[in-house]
């Protein structure tokens, strides 16, 4: 099956998923992991285009669609039908609510994105903007004016661009989530993993 932890850079998309990774190896299941923006066919090429301010975003979205099409159909898929269970950074609800903000069309999304298998649970991951801009600092050393985001929201301020960036995402991404789905992840960590774990655990057989 696929689990999908979907949120905004900084959410704690990629500490949780190692954390569930780690659980699950530990429970005797084999994993493998994929997610936005990580195949070897397009992967680099979408971190270069994405420093051009004016890239289209359509086409953005659907090399983001390519990247990860790569990934589910040569990796993921065989490693589904040999019993692994597939942890997705990043996947459907993260990819709509990065087109939503942009303006795309979301039914157009719907279509686009439909050839992906469903992930058997997700969660979205949510945080306090403050907190998320503050992991990014810490994890990079400064707040890159060029990221995610900055296309939609140019100002002279930095800080205060990435801020609505990061509301207006989250804002977003939890009507696109179930409630029971939505995981406040500005709390101690250990807290957070548990509450994922427990809902894993009703999944696993």
């Amino acid at each position: 099956m696929i689990i999908a932890f979907e949120g905004i850079e900084g959410s704690g998309r990629t500490a949780h998923l190692e954390a569930v990774k780690r659980y699950l190896e530990k429970e005797g299941y084999g994993t493998v992991t994929f997610g936005l923006q990580m195949s070897k066919l397009i992967g680099e090429r979408i971190s270069q285009v994405k420093r051009n301010i004016v890239f289209e975003r359509r086409t953005l979205f659907l090399a983001y669609v390519t990247d990860l099409a790569d990934q589910v159909e040569n990796y993921v898929k065989p490693s589904l039908d040999s019993g692994f269970i597939a942890l997705a950074d990043g996947y459907i609800l993260t990819l709509m609510s990065w087109g939503l903000v942009r303006g795309l069309e979301k039914d157009w999304m719907n279509d686009v994105l439909s050839i992906f298998p469903r992930p058997a649970i997700y969660f979205s991951l949510i945080s306090r903007p403050e907190e998320i801009i503050k992991r990014i600092i810490k994890k990079r050393g400064f707040l890159d004016p060029l990221s995610a985001g900055i296309d939609i929201c140019i100002k002279s301020d930095v800080f205060t661009a990435y801020e609505d960036y990061i509301n207006e995402f989250q804002k977003v991404l939890i009507s696109l989530s179930s409630e029971e789905n939505i995981i406040y992840t500005d709390r101690n960590f250990d807290e957070v993993h548990k509450e994922i774990v427990n809902k894993i655990e009703n999944l696993t057989p």
